[in-house]
């Protein structure tokens, strides 16, 4: 014969393994989760720092002059990019990379209304670069240009 009390006290302990058990799987749904988070924020950081854009809206000196962007600093070797909305006036512009000691380090890529070009340049990971706009030596007038550009190719 069973003790009525015994029944009781193994109900008990069946009761605290099972809650003890159901908090174990939350604690490892909730660690889970957080890897998960974790991992998205970084892959997600890493390619929007592949992805930096910046935006431009300059004023190109006649006859040959040049005008630099802001300097940002590349993430990979590799190609950059510009986008450009509009060059002024029915002008072409020419387009490049430069150090920040103004060494040039891509070739020159010809840009106007809508152009999107990604080209070679031979700064590596961790430079700072900007990019340079350059008018036609016989453009008699200075060239607004809007867009926005990459030192790394989004």
């Amino acid at each position: 014969m069973v003790a009525r009390g015994s029944l009781g006290i193994e109900g008990k302990f069946r009761e605290q393994g099972q809650k003890e058990a159901e908090v174990k799987k939350n604690v490892m749904s909730f660690l889970a989760v957080v890897l998960i988070c974790f991992l998205a924020v970084l892959v997600t950081g890493r390619a929007l720092a592949a992805g930096t854009w910046s935006y431009y809206d300059v004023t190109v000196p006649r006859l040959g002059g040049t005008v630099t962007t802001n300097n940002l600093q590349k993430v990979y070797n590799g190609q950059c990019t510009v986008d450009s909305t509009s060059v002024g006036a029915n002008y072409d512009l020419w387009a490049y990379l430069e150090l920040l000691d103004n060494t040039i380090v891509s070739t020159k890529q010809l840009i106007d209304d809508g152009t999107s070009i990604s080209f070679n340049n031979w700064a590596s990971a961790g430079q700072t670069v900007h990019m340079t706009f350059e008018s036609g030596w016989s453009d008699p007038v200075n060239i607004e240009a809007i867009g926005r550009w990459s030192p790394d190719t989004p």
